[in-house]
């Protein structure tokens, strides 16, 4: 059974609260708001992609995350991308920061 870990805010102060394990994480524009998803990705590394997110990328995003969600497992590629495809058949499209392909 998957089980989320609360958000945590993108603090490099709170990075030691993340494992350093596989698993699928959430991007979320808002800690409380739990619908406010911007980007759904697997990670060999949830610590590795937490530190990535740390540090804003160059060029233009039209908002910035304020959080991270997770859960750990083996399957990080296949969840994530039965997580994206269920995303986008709700709301027709990716979330902002996920790439349109």
């Amino acid at each position: 059974m998957r089980r989320w870990h609360k958000p945590i805010p993108l603090s490099s102060l709170l990075k030691a609260r993340v494992p350093d394990t596989p698993g699928v994480f959430m991007l979320l524009a808002h800690e409380a708001d739990l619908s406010s998803v911007l980007k759904i990705a697997p990670a060999r590394s949830l610590r590795k992609a937490f530190e990535r997110e740390l540090e804003p990328a160059d060029g233009y995003q039209p908002v910035l995350p304020e959080a991270l969600m997770y859960f750990e497992t083996v399957t990080e590629t296949a969840e994530a991308e039965r997580l994206l495809t269920a995303y986008r058949r709700k709301h027709g499209k990716n979330p902002a920061l996920n790439s349109p392909f």
